[in-house]
């Protein structure tokens, strides 16, 4: 034992004489001699000057703000021992002929992140067995047919976030031991089947983001044996049974991010072998009750943000079913009736659902995470938390506090997520919170909301004889429904905006009431005013000087006199003159 120690530090400090500068040489978990440059800045062709011979593993890499500008010269042939090049973020343009020429024990290649946009034969020409290849992240337009035809023993190829538009008929020709394609990130739009007749044995497919409008099932036909294909963020509307038929041994599925809006009976119901599905971020709004009816090892399925309001489809998987991800569909809690009977549920995710409550008994008793975030959930009762609880989130809800009981519950759940919330920091809401500061970073990071004067400030920093009682009522969970906007929520809104226009009118006919009295009591006053004035004047038009005159009082009235001659007996020109007089013109 001694010994191999001795033998281990010799090689280890052989290795470290050797060691270029601004690089760092050591042995890896393989026991095979690394050196790994990393700083970036380097200019010029490529050199591996005090680079040991017996170099097995060379890393070339560069942060993203000091990349590397590298050219390839043919530098590696002397290096015999290499089973690994790694040369990413040197903005190499293009490769050379044979310049890996004779590295018969190489199995992986990395050139991502470069600036290749044009890879040919024999650029690749004596790396017979070569099992890995990326490409990633270059500048890749086209490729020829046969670019890789010299590695006969290639398994993985990866071309991700190119910009290939089309893949020229027999681009695979000689690599038929392939197993993984990655094609994700390039605008391909179609796949066409006879591409991938040299490569009947793929097992790993990914199409990822490259413009599909659909599936090509006869591409399916001659991949039988594919255990594993991704094609999301795609644009498929819809997927058959016919479309799926020959992938019976398919156990991961991934059509997430397109715009399917139906799943039916008989969707999937040759893959019988299927473990994982993921059908989140589409549009669907049914899934067939049986739709999984054949699916008896499904043990994890997405429908995370469509537009399911049913569960029902849940029946066939009660048994079986290990994680379920529904995040994103605003779901009503009577709805939440079929999560009781997932007995073998283990990972359960409801977060954005526009949840205002949960009641106890819903959540399946085998559920150990629990996502319940961004939703509208005011309280929880502590029955509802499953006893081998790992982890719960209730962040990005409307909680003003929790209770005693419900976070002596959670003393045994190592990961809580509860920030984002309305923390109250008062003393009818923190104090239990506030009591367990000092055993978790979780409790002490809490920002509170109310009341205004420790608004933003972090709970470690809240001294309880400073808290004040409470002067604001709780959420309910009427108030949070009224906060939802959701689908659910739509009819509500449409009333509410109806009550504001009806409002608005009620208060333009009562301000135009008021413009209008207004103005005819400025009239009438008006008016008033004049028959006044002539009342005036017609009294002392009749009586100039009744106190200092020198006839008898009179003590009658004007109006006596008027009326008086209302009731008298005249001559139309009497009638006119005393017409004329009355108003006092």
């Amino acid at each position: 034992m001694f010994l191999k120690l001795l033998i281990l530090l010799y090689y280890a400090s052989q290795t470290w004489a050797m060691c270029p500068t601004k690089c760092s040489c050591y042995l890896d978990h393989k026991g095979r001699n690394v050196v790994a440059c990393k700083e970036g800045g380097t200019v010029g062709p490529l050199n591996l000057n005090n680079v040991s011979l017996d170099t097995e593993v060379i890393k070339i890499t560069a942060p993203d703000d000091n990349m590397n500008t590298l050219t390839m010269s043919p530098v590696f042939q002397s290096y015999r021992r290499l089973e690994e090049i790694h040369i990413t973020k040197s903005n190499i343009p293009q490769l050379g002929m044979h310049f890996f020429y004779g590295l018969k024990k190489l199995e992986v290649l990395n050139l991502s992140q470069n600036n290749i946009s044009q890879p040919l034969d024999h650029n690749f020409r004596g790396l017979s067995n070569l099992k890995e290849l990326y490409l990633d992240d270059n500048r890749i337009i086209s490729l020829p047919s046969g670019t890789f035809r010299y590695l006969l023993g290639l398994r993985l190829l990866s071309l991700q976030r190119n910009r290939l538009e089309e893949l020229t008929p027999r681009l695979f020709l000689e690599i038929g031991k392939l197993k993984v394609l990655k094609l994700s990130g390039n605008p391909l739009g179609i796949l066409h089947s006879e591409v991938f007749r040299d490569i009947q044995e793929l097992t790993f497919f990914e199409c990822r983001g490259c413009a599909l409008t659909k599936l090509n099932h006869d591409i399916f036909h001659l991949l039988p044996d594919l255990v594993h294909l991704d094609l999301g963020r795609n644009e498929f509307k819809n997927v058959s049974s016919d479309d799926l038929k020959d992938l019976q041994n398919l156990k991961y599925l991934k059509i997430d991010g397109n715009l399917i809006t139906a799943i039916d009976n008989s969707t999937f119901v040759r893959q019988t072998a299927l473990r994982r599905l993921n059908l989140s971020n589409n549009k669907i709004s049914k899934i067939a009750t049986g739709a999984f009816a054949e699916n008896g090892n499904l043990t994890e399925l997405a429908v995370a943000y469509n537009r399911i309001s049913n569960l029902e489809f849940l029946e066939p998987l009660y048994e079986i079913l290990e994680k379920l991800v529904l995040s994103g569909n605003h779901l009503r809690t009577e709805s939440l009736k079929y999560l009781v009977y997932l007995n073998a549920l283990k990972e359960l995710r409801l977060s954005d659902c526009g949840l205002a409550e949960i009641d106890a008994e819903i959540i399946p008793k085998s559920v150990v995470i629990l996502d319940l975030s961004e939703n509208y959930l005011s309280t929880l009762e502590k029955e509802m938390l499953p006893l081998n609880l790992t982890t719960l989130d209730i962040s990005g809800n409307r909680f003003r506090g929790l209770e005693e009981d419900f976070l002596t519950a959670l003393d045994n759940t190592p990961n809580i997520k509860l920030d984002h919330n309305l923390w109250s920091c008062d003393l009818c809401h923190i104090i239990p919170l506030l009591e367990r500061v000092n055993r978790s970073a979780v409790f002490r990071e809490l920002l509170c909301s109310a009341p205004y004067t420790v608004k933003g400030i972090k709970l470690e920093r809240i001294q309880r004889n400073e808290l004040t009682w409470c002067n604001s009522p709780s959420y309910t969970a009427s108030d949070a429904n009224f906060f939802s906007i959701g689908r659910d929520g739509e009819v509500g809104i449409l009333v509410a905006s109806t009550s504001v226009f009806l409002l608005f009118l009620t208060v333009i006919a009562i301000i135009g009431a008021l413009c209008y009295t207004n103005r005819h009591a400025a009239r009438y006053y008006t008016h008033e005013d004049k028959i006044a004035t002539a009342e005036w004047e017609s009294i002392a038009g009749n009586n100039h000087s009744p106190l200092f005159g020198d006839g008898e009082l009179n003590f009658k009235f004007p109006l006596d006199t008027i009326e008086e001659k209302k009731i008298s007996i005249a001559t139309i020109d009497e009638i006119k003159k005393e017409h004329t007089i009355a108003n006092g013109t």
